[in-house]
């Protein structure tokens, strides 16, 4: 397959083009290892053009002007597209990303694209534009006001390589349905999604400009979050990268969307059942080898359930296969890179230096000669001042703290530079809400342990338009984002697209 996706040009001005070049990104399989394609290696005269494109489009082009349902509905051909290219896509997502199958369906792919459909439907009615006033009398005739939504402008979106082509639609779709013009710089390991979007767009007849994609390094990056005719920068990365990002839009007080870093803590409370804390076992930290920004990766439990926590821990490994993701039956992929994989083998070595007690995991599988792969890591006996406890691994790492009171888990839980997400496991709803209340996060999930619905299908025709397609759907519904050092601003539902308008106050009289 080595070669297979390669790009020669960069999409600016809604064409191909040949602009200038330092030269060649190659992209891998991180579970192979092999070449799987190539982009350009753009340089700071390539990100200029983009640029400028994008603000001939703005300023110039219909796009901002369109009305939100004109817009949606060449959204909704965007989309279409899209969706006709779904299985090359998911051939591509998981070749370039090491997703495993379940993971593109749900997310990484068919859910993403379900995110345009929907964006490209609820434009005009998702938000509310335009806010009027009852005209009233006045000494020279009648007055009133009025409150508009309007675009941002030219947005410079940054993305990352773990959930690439979500991310890449979950900016580019909103800002554009919005009346924006992006340029979209993909992370260079995961490059080639994004030209497939171009390649979407420039079919789906987007005007020229109103969409760009260029590919390069940090240099071309300055160039986009620091550029004077870039109104905004969307950004989904590590925390470090998004506070240089923040110092360098500073100087010309951009507009900022930055989702960051996550450390989030799954609280189990002490009404939880001993064989409800058996069966919780690992799984859901391990998601695409834990490169998740809001995976729960502490877990606090009371004292007296660690035993069976760990013996469930212990038996879930048998559920955790870690192999090819294009194997039915493999739950954990590989790492992106070897760095990654380095990356992660370095807080291994410190927790066990700080004192964790690591129960299983810590090294990569022996089966496995290629690719990036490191095996499901649990630690238990950590205190929250360890680095794994405290800073983002980015790996198939899972730590336990112990606690005594509840008052002391939520000051455990709270006691992080991030605000991302969180959980709380409990025998009663209202107890889990309330606890939920005082995690300062953005993203809560509690867990009411007992009989619960276990399946969409059972949603289904309880109500006028309900669907089991409809609950699943992430992405469309709520808001993702952070706290204190986890970001700045929202994305999903029609929140994420008021994310890239500007309200303006117009008065008349």
């Amino acid at each position: 397959m080595g070669g297979h996706w390669k790009y020669d040009n960069m999409f600016i001005d809604g064409g191909w083009t040949q602009s200038d070049a330092l030269g060649v990104i190659e992209v891998i399989d991180p579970a192979t290892e092999e070449v799987i394609g190539s982009v350009p290696d753009a340089d700071v005269k390539a990100a200029d053009a983009a640029v400028e494109a994008a603000r001939r489009a703005f300023d110039e082009g219909p796009w901002s002007r369109m009305s939100p349902r004109e817009r949606g509905v060449m959204l909704r051909r965007f989309a279409a597209v899209l969706d006709e290219r779904h299985d090359a896509l998911k051939e591509l997502v998981m070749a370039e990303t090491g997703s495993t199958g379940f993971l593109a369906d749900y997310i990484q792919v068919r859910g993403t694209i379900d995110i345009a459909q929907w964006v490209a439907d609820a434009v005009e009615h998702a938000v509310q534009w335009t806010e009027v006033s009852p005209p009233v009398g006045g000494p020279i005739g009648m007055a009133g006001h009025a409150v508009v939504r309007e675009p941002a402008g030219v947005v410079a979106a940054i993305t990352p390589f773990n959930f690439p082509f979500f991310l890449n639609i979950v900016k580019v779709i909103p800002a554009l349905a919005a009346g924006c013009t992006v340029i979209l710089k993909p992370h260079p390991w995961t490059p080639l999604n994004a030209y497939e979007i171009a390649r979407a767009a420039q079919d789906a007849g987007l005007p020229p400009g109103v969409l760009n994609v260029i590919t390069g390094g940090v240099e071309v990056g300055e160039v986009l979050t620091t550029h004077p005719m870039v109104d905004m920068v969307t950004f989904t990365g590590s925390t470090p990268t998004g506070r240089r990002i923040m110092a360098a839009a500073a100087p010309t007080v951009k507009r900022l969307q930055l989702e960051l870093g996550g450390k989030s803590a799954s609280i189990v409370l002490d009404d939880v059942p001993e064989e409800h804390v058996a069966g919780m076992g690992v799984m859901t930290s391990m998601v695409h080898a834990g490169q998740g920004c809001a995976i729960q990766t502490r877990v606090l439990l009371p004292e007296h359930l660690l035993d069976a926590y760990v013996e469930g821990a212990r038996n879930s490994l048998s559920y955790l296969k870690v192999g090819d993701p294009r194997e039915k039956d493999t739950f954990i992929g590989p790492l992106i890179r070897e760095q990654q994989r380095e990356r992660v083998e370095d807080y291994v070595q410190s927790g066990l230096a700080e004192g964790a007690e690591l129960v299983f995991g810590g090294r990569r599988p022996d089966h496995l000669a290629k690719g990036f792969f490191y095996e499901p890591t649990l630690f238990i006996n950590a205190r929250n001042d360890m680095r794994i406890a405290q800073e983002e691994i980015f790996g198939p790492v899972l730590t336990v703290i112990t606690y005594r009171t509840e008052a002391e888990a939520i000051r455990i839980a709270n006691d992080s530079i991030y605000g991302l997400g969180g959980g709380v496991v409990t025998a009663n709803t209202a107890r889990g809400f309330n606890v939920a209340r005082r995690i300062r996060a953005g993203n809560v999930a509690v867990q009411t342990v007992g009989p619960q619905v276990s399946n969409f299908e059972a949603l289904a025709g309880t109500g006028p338009g309900w669907s089991a397609e409809q609950a699943g759907r992430i992405g469309i519904t709520g808001v993702f984002g952070g706290f204190k050092q986890s970001g700045v601003g929202r994305e999903w539902g029609h929140h994420g697209i008021e994310e890239f308008t500007e309200l303006k106050a117009i008065s008349w009289a």
